[in-house]
């Protein structure tokens, strides 16, 4: 990654579709922040993720209305989602922000959440009125869409506004000055595939194509099994493997007993998932 004028190579790296716009969400609140610390970082565009740091990270920022949006939206939505969190896998550490969901009100009875927007004291009395947005999905399935996302081996922030998401990101992407000067970081890497340099990355990117297994999840399986051909003959017993659950399991049998339809188009494919 280049360096700029001053010889200062950038340790993170910021989607350019995160920073327009008026208003401020957790993206230009980090900004802010590594501003005043003087922590070099590049605006630029990323195939994958939001925002990366050093070390493998990669964080895709969402809201409650843009998981919500997935679920109503079109019969693509949720395979384009799943696609999404499918690529996010390939980074070493990956992240996904839900930026308001401490925030959130739900209410099961009317099938939907509510989301704040704007909230003021009541002058002269210790009161708040705040004003809120009506998601019509039930809480359930947002829980069911959020607790996929975790078993694809992604870990979810939890963020109550764009403010307390933003020092989350930054405690990820940062952490304290002496483990920064301490470690040897390797810098962020702008990728769409991992880079196949050897045998054991030839291994674990193949093991890494099941549904709901990544990079760390695919090492742990093969450290466990030794060979991938032992890992594919004993799918039953990767429930050995901490993170991965009869879900996966069932989805890995799925792919790997089901016939081959070369007339089957691909959104149909993705809606049949079991991981969408």
């Amino acid at each position: 990654m280049q360096s700029d004028l001053f010889g200062n190579v950038p340790e993170i790296v910021i989607d350019v579709h995160e920073t327009g716009g008026k208003r401020m969400n957790s993206v230009k609140h980090l900004m802010s922040m590594l501003d005043k610390e003087n922590i070099t970082y590049v605006v630029e565009k990323i195939p994958i993720g939001d925002i990366l740091g050093m070390d493998g990270i990669a964080i895709e920022r969402k809201t409650v209305s843009d998981l919500v949006n997935t679920l109503k939206g079109s019969t693509s939505g949720v395979p384009r989602f799943s696609k999404q969190m499918d690529a996010l896998v390939e980074y070493e550490k990956p992240y996904v922000l839900i930026e308001n969901i401490l925030a959130i009100r739900r209410d099961p009875m009317k099938g939907c959440v509510y989301v704040p927007f704007s909230s003021k004291q009541t002058k002269g009395k210790p009161f708040f009125v705040t004003m809120e947005r009506a998601n019509y999905i039930h809480p359930s399935a947002l829980d069911a869409l959020i607790e996929s996302i975790r078993e694809r081996g992604i870990q979810v922030i939890e963020g109550f506004n764009a403010l307390h998401s933003a020092g989350l990101i930054y405690g990820i992407l940062v952490g304290s000055n002496k483990t920064r000067k301490e470690k040897g970081q390797k810098l962020p890497v702008i990728r769409t595939r991992k880079g196949l340099d050897s045998m054991n990355d030839e291994q674990e990117f193949f093991i890494a194509g099941f549904p709901g297994v990544n990079v760390v999840r695919a090492k742990s399986l093969l450290e466990r099994f030794k060979t991938p051909h032992d890992v594919i003959t004993q799918t039953d017993d990767w429930i050995s493997i901490p993170g991965i659950g009869p879900k996966t399991i069932a989805s890995a049998k799925k792919m790997l007993f089901s016939d081959y339809d070369v007339d089957m188009p691909e959104e149909v494919l993705d809606e049949d998932s079991p991981e969408s």
